[in-house]
């Protein structure tokens, strides 16, 4: 298939595994970037394995974030498989991989060497704590990171258990800063011919989506914690019961007469306490009793059916099932069915975005293991009886 990405003709190298490291270099396929995955003899990158569900073999884990690669199988704790490696190197834009710190350089493929191959070499590294401090040699963990940077407390329920954000945050704003941080070494790359190192850590990325919260503790000292739906910064902005269900509600502050009307209290609007944005957020807990002795003697169909009438932002809570049938998301074309070779087709999220120039049409399902080792060697020059010679050895294997 052709290939109209933006990224077209850019080589990568992806070392990375589980999660993080992998949805940065996909996120580069999805603009076109050739993406060679490097994965271990006869298992994997370890989230091949990682279910249920499986169809076919194939784990729903590894389907989300290995779109538009190639998969080869090298054996990188031995030289003959190191040397593999830096033959790729040699002719490749962008190295990527996300272990420890000096794992990489124990096995002869950190930036130092790879830079002696490849001057111009970008040497993207995602690590979990970043390469200092007491944990940088700890493995990192979902949980861990969102335990350790707050966002449990502020997730979890009044008085509740500790709850974390179901979606794996941390791993995938991890992988697009990443993505994005490589994405502007090439262009330095580009204009000036340099290439560098680029590093960042799921520690430092979920810090950084602290936002307005960091804004909030270095202004006060203190964060509101449990908050459940709740902004800490705008009142009503969250889940409200219903006489069915819930229905979230978000009003901008120069919105409240718009909920007053809605809810039929218009003497809110004039109420000098409860028309300022500032006593209804420091009174959270007084106007979110007031509010719900209201919307739960409607249904959610029933408010829904209000609040559109009177312009106010809401929607119900979907299960994730109820999403992908709701009307706004089936709109957005972010589904999509692909055949893989092995599995038959499977579903797949789309690119979350539209290029009007250059969207690319290259699209690779995710890649059977080692499904393209011998393809790729074929295209870095070796020969047909060193290809042949490399599998009898072990140090490569796949089809």
């Amino acid at each position: 298939m052709s290939n109209t990405g933006p990224l077209k003709g850019t080589k990568i190298i992806d070392c990375t595994h589980i999660l993080s490291g992998a949805f940065a270099a996909t996120l580069l396929g999805d603009l076109g970037a050739e993406v060679i995955k490097v994965e271990r003899v006869g298992t994997g990158d370890p989230v091949r394995l990682s279910g249920p569900p499986f169809q076919k073999g194939l784990g729903a884990y590894f389907i989300s974030v290995n779109r538009n690669k190639k998969s080869i199988c090298v054996d990188f704790k031995k030289p003959a498989g190191i040397e593999v490696i830096h033959k790729l190197v040699s002719q490749s834009d962008v190295f990527m991989e996300n272990f420890r710190p000096g794992v990489m350089d124990r096995l002869g493929l950190g930036y130092d060497a790879l830079t002696k191959i490849n001057p111009d070499l970008i040497y993207s590294s995602l690590t979990a704590f970043g390469r200092n401090g007491p944990f940088k040699d700890k493995p990192g963990f979902e949980l861990i990171i969102q335990s350790l940077t707050g966002l449990v407390d502020v997730t979890s329920p009044p008085g509740g258990e500790p709850a974390k954000i179901q979606v794996q945050l941390v791993d995938l704003c991890a992988g697009m800063i990443l993505a994005y941080s490589t994405l502007a070494a090439l262009y330095h790359k580009l204009n000036t011919g340099e290439g560098q190192k680029v590093e960042t850590s799921l520690l430092e990325s979920s810090l950084a989506m602290l936002a307005n919260l960091a804004g909030i503790y270095f202004m006060t000292g203190k964060v509101p914690t449990g908050l459940g739906t709740r902004n800490p910064q705008s009142m009503p902005s969250q889940a409200l019961k219903t006489k069915d269900a819930y229905v979230s509600v978000v009003t901008a502050s120069n919105h409240w007469e718009r909920l007053c009307n809605a809810l039929e209290r218009p003497a809110w609007i004039t109420d000098p306490d409860l028309s300022n944005p500032a006593y209804r957020v420091e009174h959270y807990e007084k106007l979110e009793s007031m509010i719900q002795a209201i919307t739960v003697t409607k249904t959610t169909d029933e408010w829904l059916d209000i609040f559109e009438t009177h312009e106010i932002a809401a929607a119900r809570i979907n299960t994730v099932e109820q999403a992908f049938e709701d009307p706004a998301i089936l709109a957005t074309n972010m589904v999509r069915t692909v055949d893989h070779p092995v599995a038959g087709p499977i579903k797949m999220l789309n690119k979350p975005w539209q290029l009007s120039k250059s969207q690319g049409d290259a699209e690779l399902p995710p890649p059977p293991l080692g499904w393209h080792t011998s393809e790729v060697l074929r295209e870095a020059g070796f020969q047909e009886e060193e290809i042949a010679g490399l599998k009898n050895d072990g140090i490569i294997d796949g089809k």
